[in-house]
């Protein structure tokens, strides 16, 4: 069984194949008789009826807006929160076994993707993430959108107790902004090793260099000490300056777009050829939409994808979430060009098998995995559902080392 050890760092790798596990997580035993290495800070108040107070607390804070939070996302919120909460807190390990509870049987709270400013100002997210913890807020849970007091009781959950401190505590992290952070990087690592097969970059491992300074930036803020906060005031006016993480997310989104928009270009010079990757160009457009739908890509990175530094990077969750978006986008242009890649692959083959590979051996492989999910463009047809099929084969796909 996968134990969360509050006591222990938080690698990047050890997130990882929590995540990729699917055991339910526990705390480790030696955790639940642990102490914090320093008692929690004292809140300012005494309020007659803590347990109220606290509630009224996430209540007031959970006014976040715009889409919900992927699952994926939520899942890392709840493994950082419960890592940070058992690192900081020794009264926490209730809340932190409901946290793993919820993750372990997949009770996902509804959190919504907007209302936060990041690095340490987390808590409009991560009031929605911890009123399910109490019976209120919402939760999905096995397709269905939830009542949290419905699925409390479906398992015989009693809510834990939050006192002040606590749920201070429990709103003061940066869980939100570091979920979004870390899954950019995992997928903005895949990418570049997809876009070494797919392109035979040989620039590759120098990218790949860059995201080590980001790795241990990440890594470094997934373990920072949550700020001491004893009031609501000072939950809600921390300042909160440019940093590492910052810096290190825009260099992330930078590499990140540079490798789409070299996936562009490649693109475009695969589809100049002679009928557009078609097998009877005299009847077909083949591929011709292509280039227009990567240049597009590119324009929505911004100056991401260009050679200077992008104006004004943002900070705090805007820093993580567009380093996500970022290469979510070069992802679909890897993709792209994989599509094209692939039929100029079997175009070649089929014209003159004696000729031997026209691409990487690692790259004839890929397109033989891609080829179930995607078959040869014979004739002129809908290329939508290919290219989100595309996207989602490099995001996912065992990439070999060229």
């Amino acid at each position: 069984m996968p134990y969360l050890h509050p006591n222990e760092p938080l690698t990047l790798a050890t997130l990882a194949t929590l995540l990729r596990s699917t055991e339910a997580v526990r705390l480790q035993p030696e955790a639940e008789q642990s102490h914090a290495a320093s008692p929690p800070p004292a809140v300012e108040f005494a309020p007659e009826n803590p347990a109220q107070w606290a509630a009224s607390l996430l209540t007031a804070l959970a006014a976040g807006t715009g889409p919900e939070l992927p699952t994926a996302l939520v899942r890392r919120m709840l493994l950082l929160a419960a890592h940070r909460l058992g690192r900081a807190d020794a009264a926490a390990g209730p809340v932190v076994r409901r946290l793993l509870d919820f993750y372990s049987r997949e009770v996902w709270p509804v959190v919504y993707e907007q209302g936060s400013l990041g690095a340490g100002h987390d808590q409009v997210p991560l009031a929605h993430l911890g009123l399910p913890l109490l019976g209120l807020g919402e939760v999905n849970y096995q397709g269905y959108r939830l009542a949290a007091a419905d699925v409390l009781g479906l398992f015989g959950w009693e809510p834990p107790q939050l006192s002040p401190t606590l749920a201070l505590s429990l709103l003061s992290g940066s869980d939100f902004t570091l979920a979004y952070a870390t899954e950019a990087l995992e997928r903005a690592e895949h990418l570049l090793r997809a876009a070494a097969v797919v392109g035979a970059l040989a620039t590759t491992s120098a990218n790949l260099d860059l995201l080590g300074d980001t790795r241990q930036a990440i890594e470094a803020a997934c373990n920072a000490d949550t700020p001491a906060i004893t009031s609501p005031t000072e939950l809600l006016t921390t300042n909160a300056p440019a940093s590492d993480l910052d810096r290190a997310l825009a260099q992330l989104a930078r590499v990140a777009a540079q490798a789409g928009a070299q996936a562009a270009r490649r693109t475009a010079a695969l589809v100049a050829q002679p009928g557009h990757l078609a097998p009877e160009p005299e009847t077909q457009f083949g591929l011709l939409a292509l280039p227009t739908v990567a240049a597009s890509l590119v324009q929505q990175c911004g100056a991401w994808a260009e050679a200077g530094d992008a104006p004004r990077p943002p900070h705090g969750a805007a820093a993580a979430q567009e380093a996500r978006r970022v290469v979510e986008l070069a992802e679909q242009l890897v993709g792209l060009e994989l599509l094209a890649a692939a039929q100029a692959l079997d175009l070649r083959g089929a014209a003159a098998p004696d000729l031997g590979p026209a691409f990487s051996p690692a790259l004839a492989q890929a397109v033989a995995a891609f080829r179930e999910h995607i078959t040869f463009v014979a004739h002129d047809r809908v290329l939508a559902p290919d290219l989100h099929w595309a996207a989602r084969f490099v995001r996912e796909y065992a990439w070999a080392q060229e």
